[in-house]
C-alpha cells in the first residue's frame, strides 16, 4: 500500500509550497538494495549529471557522468543482488 506525505519546503525565497511525498508501508527495505549515490555539482554545469555511486552490502563502486549510467549500475547491482 503507497500513501502520499505532505512535505514542506521552504524556497530560497522564502515561499512556503508543499509536494507530495510517497510512502510505502508495509514493504521490508532490504540493505541488498541500499546505495549511497553522492553528486558532483560542476560550476555552471547541468546539476547532478556526475557523481559516484557505492552499493553499501558488497562495496562496489563505480563513477558516472550521466543519470543514463548511474541507472546502469543501479540496475545491473539489483539485478545481482537478486541472483545471490
Amino acid at each position: 500500500m503507497t500513501k502520499a506525505r505532505k512535505h514542506t519546503l521552504t524556497t530560497p525565497s522564502q515561499t512556503r509550497t508543499t509536494t507530495p511525498v510517497p510512502v510505502t508501508i508495509d514493504a521490508p527495505l532490504s540493505p541488498q538494495w541500499a546505495f549511497v549515490v553522492q553528486f558532483r555539482a560542476v560550476p555552471g554545469g547541468p546539476a547532478y549529471a556526475a557523481g559516484r555511486v557505492e552499493h553499501l552490502v558488497s562495496g562496489r563502486t563505480s563513477h558516472f557522468q550521466s543519470l543514463q549510467e548511474l541507472t546502469t549500475y543501479l540496475a545491473g547491482e539489483l539485478r545481482a543482488a537478486d541472483k545471490a
